[in-house]
């Protein structure tokens, strides 16, 4: 095709040819109200998409400046998203002055958000009937919002960049602006609602090698609790052992953990009872780890186990 040709084009006809010559085509995004209008197969569920913008990155000492929250319904049989039913997206003066390298990566100034507050109830409100709250990086997201919304607690969270496994599926980042741009979409990220409704777009990818909506993944894997394994009077000798078969070392409880799946336990009670205990008598703490308390600072239902 000649460029006179092509300047004759309206642009979803340029788009069409250029796509059919293996070139792929980058749009600006521009977030939907509904993304389908067929019938769903099951009862459909509220989610809430969540984001915050903050002071930092220390949750003992830093804030939330803003918080977006996008309200929509959902499938849970199939992860397929339909309509947006609400919109939340507020600025809340921190209280302490907000640090240049943050203002740098989400462009809120001490002036933007001067004399700004959530209103809790308001927020609580939209929280009603929901049954997931979905953030890209919940380790990060939960803490804080807990600590300024204790009703939090309450919600059942998933999370998007952790409990996909994005390199398995063939992306090369898990970042955000990554994941939309491989959707086929730019956009203005770092702002709390913005990154809300670019996440629901990647929500509805088709995961290459699952074959499922990538809701659906988090769906999955929120529903399916984690163990906490923490194995108790560890011998001192048996620190690499451990280190190399995945535990971690708990500095404040002085001992050695590991998070399985619950199908794990007996091979992982063997190995320790084989290369750690000598098969003498041992104790673990086994503590469970739901969509209640995953990606929580508070700790799941615990209890002490003699093998």
């Amino acid at each position: 095709m000649t460029q006179k040709q092509l300047e004759n084009l309206d642009m979803p006809s340029v788009i069409t040819w250029l796509e059919a010559q293996d070139h792929k085509v980058i749009r600006p995004f521009i977030p939907p109200t509904f993304y389908s209008s067929a019938s769903s197969p099951t009862p459909l569920l509220k989610a809430a998409i969540l984001d915050i913008e903050t002071t930092g990155t220390n949750m003992l000492t830093d804030k939330i400046v803003e918080l977006g929250i996008v309200i929509v319904e959902y499938c849970p049989s199939t992860g397929q998203i339909y309509r947006v039913l609400n919109t939340y997206s507020e600025l809340e003066d921190p209280g302490i002055p907000i640090p240049a390298a943050s203002t740098k990566i989400h462009g809120i100034t001490d002036e933007m958000v001067h004399g700004k507050s959530f209103i809790n109830a308001e927020v609580e409100t939209l929280l009603k009937d929901v049954s997931l709250v979905i953030a890209h990086n919940a380790k990060f997201d939960r803490g804080f919002t807990e600590t300024r919304f204790p009703f939090f607690q309450e919600k059942a969270w998933g999370c998007s960049f952790s409990q996909i496994p994005w390199r398995e599926e063939g992306f090369g980042s898990a970042a955000l602006e990554h994941l939309l741009y491989r959707c086929g979409f730019h956009f203005k990220g770092h702002r709390a609602v913005a990154d809300c409704q670019a996440l629901l777009e990647v929500l509805q990818t088709q995961l290459p090698a699952s074959g499922i909506k990538a809701l659906k993944m988090v769906i999955n894997t929120a529903q399916t609790p984690d163990l906490k394994i923490w194995a108790l009077l560890t011998p001192f000798e048996s620190k690499d052992k451990l280190k190399n078969h995945g535990y971690r070392w708990n500095v404040e409880h002085k001992t050695w953990y590991k998070v399985i799946i619950n199908e794990d336990l007996g091979q992982e009670t063997d190995w320790l009872r084989k290369e750690v205990y000598g098969h003498r008598p041992f104790q673990v703490k086994q503590e469970t780890i739901d969509a209640y308390t995953k990606f929580s600072i508070r700790h799941g239902c615990a209890e002490i186990v003699n093998y």
